[in-house]
């Protein structure tokens, strides 16, 4: 009994301490299964991070960043617009290559242009659910702001049964819920990732923490690289992931993962090319200074530092 007792204090300090860790993430969907994995599978944990993901609209979260009540924000769109802006965040990784949301409507719809007219339900005004939206619709010849109204609804959970109470005519969804929309009969006019291709979600921070945390960035970025990873390579677990988190059945959230898992990055690499039409959108909008570059908005040093430290790229 005695030398159990001596071994316990040892065991105890073998532990590896955690920091508290405050992260923002937009919706409860598919588009954050990057940090969804990385907590439920016990990732952040095992790389010393106590993740808290907080649920918040865009405009709110990047407020709540430059005040310091969050650490992180996953809204890779907005931070990069906010940095364009001159305020001092920067996106530092991307988990998705590309928006997959898809444009779900009422059944008297038939195609993208029978949308003239109708109430389009999204996540909020200003965040790539909007600019995805926007410039799926320029593809099909209506024009954003004359031909539609937009209606910010907020978690995609409430867009979902906003639309099925018949208060919007369509939503632009990620799945689970554009799949279980499908699975109910509505139509998929279109999907955004066949239209534009700009970073969806990833992780940014401010200027200051990415000068004076180097080391705790990299602990989140090595759990994100190693979900990603996960996502890519195991079918099966991050099924489970989905099925659990989203409380619904195998078959709809194997569904969910078959639509979405070529969309994702393996390393977390922010593709400059995708920056450049992002930033060029808020150019054409004379909502950004025509100077501002990709490399202005983006930190990349750190996601090389990480894949450098995990043993290759």
């Amino acid at each position: 009994v005695l030398s159990l007792a001596i071994c316990l204090p040892a065991t105890a300090q073998e532990k590896p301490t955690t920091e508290k860790v405050r992260v923002a993430v937009a919706t409860s969907s598919l588009a954050f299964l990057v940090p969804f994995v990385a907590k439920d599978r016990g990732l952040y944990l095992k790389y010393g991070s106590e993740v808290e993901l907080i649920q918040m609209r865009p405009n709110i979260a990047m407020a709540a960043l430059l005040s310091g009540d969050i650490d992180y924000a996953e809204l890779i769109g907005s931070v990069i617009r906010s940095a364009a802006r001159g305020l001092p965040v920067r996106a530092i990784s991307t988990g998705i290559k590309a928006p997959f949301f898809s444009i779900v409507a009422q059944n008297k719809y038939k195609s993208m242009k029978d949308l003239k007219g109708a109430v389009i339900g999204l996540a909020s005004i200003g965040g790539t659910n909007h600019i995805s939206t926007r410039l799926t619709l320029r593809q099909f010849g209506l024009d954003p702001d004359k031909d539609v109204k937009f209606l910010a609804i907020g978690d995609e959970k409430l867009m979902y049964d906003t639309f099925k109470f018949g208060r919007v005519d369509s939503v632009a969804v990620a799945p689970p819920f554009s799949v279980q929309l499908k699975r109910e009969g509505f139509p998929l006019l279109a999907h955004t990732a066949d239209y534009v291709t700009i970073p969806f979600s990833g992780l940014g921070t401010t200027v200051e923490r990415i000068k004076n945390n180097r080391a705790q960035i990299k602990k989140l970025l090595k759990a994100e690289i190693e979900a990603l990873r996960f996502i890519q390579n195991n079918a099966e677990g991050t099924t489970d992931v989905i099925r659990k988190r989203f409380n619904m059945d195998e078959k709809l959230a194997r569904e969910s993962y078959d639509v979405v898992v070529n969309a994702f990055s393996r390393d977390g690499r922010v593709p400059l090319d995708g920056v450049d039409i992002l930033l060029q959108i808020e150019k054409d909008a004379k909502q950004i200074p025509s100077t501002v570059t990709p490399q202005m908005v983006v930190e990349p040093s750190l996601v090389e530092e990480t894949l450098r430290e995990m043993g290759g790229r």
